[in-house]
């Protein structure tokens, strides 16, 4: 698996597209499980929650079923606090998907600056 992860607008759709010549479409959960390039996972993070589900089961299971895919991620996690509790929850909850993502071996991480991609992992 491969992340794309940046703050909103830097361009993790592009670099995706340049570098592995896969274009990221919005998925729902269903379709995240067998699509090559899922754009936007944090979106899908708070579809995920608002349907009552749980967000790193799903990163688990992402991993099982679609360990080849990429995908892209806005960073969420930054910033003044919400004070709705759903979107507290959802920034945790997307980071946590993250971290569940990014601790297989096989996940590499790129993080996202402006159109420009550095290799984290």
């Amino acid at each position: 698996m491969t992340i794309y992860l940046g703050g909103h607008g830097h361009g993790q759709a592009a670099l995706c597209e340049n570098e592995t010549g896969m274009r990221p479409v919005p998925c729902t959960p269903q379709q995240a499980l067998t699509a090559p390039a899922i754009a936007d996972f944090h979106a899908l993070v708070r579809r995920i929650l608002t349907e009552g589900g749980d967000a790193q089961d799903f990163a688990r299971r992402l991993l099982r079923e679609n360990p080849d895919a990429v995908l892209t991620c806005d960073e969420v996690g930054g910033g003044i606090v919400p004070l709705d509790p759903l979107e507290r929850r959802w920034r945790e909850e997307t980071g946590r998907a993250l971290g569940v993502l990014t601790a297989d071996p096989g996940t590499r991480l790129v993080r996202v600056w402006y159109g420009i991609g550095e290799v984290i992992r």
